[in-house]
């Protein structure tokens, strides 16, 4: 019987815009946030830059909380204090989810060995090997032996020729390739390794013989470098019962007497290798056997490389759809003009980061004349983010010609959003009621970014929040506020994506760059203030993407 496996954790990532990847959990303490200094990094500017951390604890996995400012939840629920997280769980960080899995672990280590070069006498690479066995031109194969090596060799080939031709995963095609090299070369462990899109080699398939341990299964760093750099098979021959060959420690330690490797090359690319080993007193292997174990992992990284390549440009496929379908639905929210109002301008534009946006603005002429100006920023991205604001849009519009205020309005989709969406989304929103006559503006704003007054004569005011997102909690009260709006005066609203968009030095644009800039434009016309902005943050952006949408609504009185 085999022995069981230990187990590690696996977390799945489904960042906004990205296919799903694989992280391990297999170190003492692993980062999350959008720094990319983070163990794992996440592209999201929803987090916080160190957002939150996992540990290997007695008790398990432990996920806390670093501070973060939108909060890190687990199973639909915001955490407080540190949590054991298990299979089947799901986090939350803003707008990244992170799934929890379990697989059998293989504890293979690369470890560096300073005694290189008396390893290296101890290994027969594929070039000396092949000059080794070159025959007469006109030998005959006449023994017996020899015959049925050759013809079990073609039969494994064959094999794994044919399962390459069928739509196989690439895990089973790895278990394939060990399988058909265990029932003919006996070894007693054996392992697979691919590069993750890190370019770091990750155990894909392990597999042991009975009796055999498959726990800290070491791989020499001058093995590891003749294999992936040099791009050599590699064979070591009695490593642990010829005297007249030293090995280094992380070999002969383990009772190792052969082993074989061989890389998976397409183009020159090394994407993985294959290792198998036979420990003291069971057998050691040949150089028949490595051109078989070189031909076979040559025969099978195309196939290995296809398929990884298959599936990453089918998920590209499935997200440009989903954007595709989410761009139509949310092209119809924005107005498309802004309504004419007596003694004022009003102009909106929002510019998403990828092919849509989380963002949402509206212009509501109420019947008495007076005009709803909102902007909203909603948690997530794609077609459940614009379902979202569509949903949002029209239960606003409802109540705005019902004439309810702004905070009765914030209140009413907080509990429209808390009932029809999940825990972890939620949507930030400043609503503002303009007279055009009088000038007043009253406002209430649900955990948005505070609005800006830009007085003509000088100075600034705030909207500040009067309440936290909608969608977080159930029957949530709103305050609001009150002021006028003087000729020339200015309110802008915008949405993070302009203050937190970031420079190479990972400094955020912020409030006051963004106060300063519209100042120093603030008597042009509507369009070219927000084409400065646009100006302003690519400079400050110096080529840094924008990972986040960019919003603004700009209202003058005149």
């Amino acid at each position: 019987m085999r022995a069981k496996l230990p187990i590690v954790l696996v977390l799945t990532i489904h960042a906004p815009g990205e296919p799903p990847r694989h992280h391990r959990a297999d170190r003492p303490a692993l980062t999350l946030g959008r720094s990319s200094a983070n163990d794992v990094f996440l592209p999201d500017r929803t987090l916080s830059r160190v957002h939150a951390r996992l540990d290997q604890m007695p008790e398990g996995l432990v996920l806390t909380d670093l501070g973060s400012r939108n909060g890190t939840q687990l199973n639909g629920s915001r955490i407080v204090d540190p949590v054991v997280v298990r299979p089947g769980d799901r986090i939350v960080l803003g707008e990244t989810s992170v799934e929890i899995s379990e697989e059998a672990a293989v504890a293979a280590r690369v470890v560096i060995e300073p005694e290189t070069d008396r390893l290296e006498r101890t290994m027969i690479s594929t070039s000396s090997a092949v000059a080794s066995l070159r025959r007469p031109v006109a030998r005959e194969l006449t023994d017996a032996a020899e015959l049925k090596r050759l013809a079990t060799s073609l039969q494994i080939l064959n094999d794994v020729s044919l399962a390459l031709l069928s739509d196989i995963p690439p895990g089973e095609l790895s278990n394939l390739i060990l399988e058909k090299l265990f029932a003919h070369l006996e070894p007693d462990r054996g392992l697979l390794m691919l590069r993750d899109g890190a370019g770091e080699l990750r155990p894909e398939a392990v597999r042991f013989a009975e009796g055999i341990d498959p726990a800290d299964i070491r791989l020499s760093r001058t093995l590891v470098e003749m294999v992936t750099e040099r791009k050599h098979g590699v064979l070591m021959i009695d490593t642990a019962t010829d005297a007249k060959i030293a090995v280094a420690d992380s070999i002969r330690l383990q009772g190792i007497t052969s082993c074989l490797a061989a890389p998976l090359l397409v183009d020159e690319e090394v994407i993985g290798l294959v290792y198998l080993e036979a420990r003291l007193g069971r057998k050691s292997f040949s150089e028949e056997d490595l051109k078989l174990l070189t031909s076979l992992a040559n025969t099978a990284a195309i196939k290995i490389q296809n398929l990884r390549l298959h599936e990453a440009a089918a998920a590209r496929q499935r997200i440009e759809r989903e954007m595709a379908l989410a761009w139509d639905v949310q092209r119809r929210l924005f107005p498309e003009v802004a309504p004419e109002l007596p003694s004022t301008q009003l102009f909106g534009r929002t510019l998403p980061s990828r092919t849509v946006s989380g963002d949402y603005y509206d212009f509501f002429v109420r019947s008495d004349g007076t005009v709803d100006v909102v902007v909203a920023d909603v948690c997530g991205k794609g077609m459940a983010a614009s379902i979202l604001a569509a949903s949002v849009q029209s239960a606003f519009q409802a109540w705005a010609a019902e004439h309810f205020a702004p905070d009765r309005v914030c209140a009413r989709l907080n509990d429209l959003v808390y009932r029809r969406t999940s825990q972890e989304k939620f949507v930030t929103f400043i609503a503002t009621l303009y007279d055009p006559e009088t000038g007043s503006v009253v406002f209430s704003n649900a955990g948005h970014n505070p609005g800006i007054v830009l007085r003509a004569a000088g100075g600034h005011e705030l909207l500040p929040a009067q309440g936290p997102p909608l969608g977080l909690f159930p029957g949530q009260a709103y305050g609001s506020g009150a002021l006028t709006l003087e000729r020339g005066d200015l309110l802008v609203l915008y949405t993070d994506g302009i203050t937190e968009a970031a420079n190479p030095e990972d400094d955020e644009f912020g409030l006051d760059r963004l106060i300063a800039l519209v100042r120093g434009v603030s008597t042009r016309p509507l369009a070219q203030i927000e084409d400065a902005l646009g100006v302003g943050l690519a400079k400050f952006a110096a080529g840094v993407p924008f990972h986040d949408d960019r919003t603004v609504v700009l209202l003058r009185r005149l």
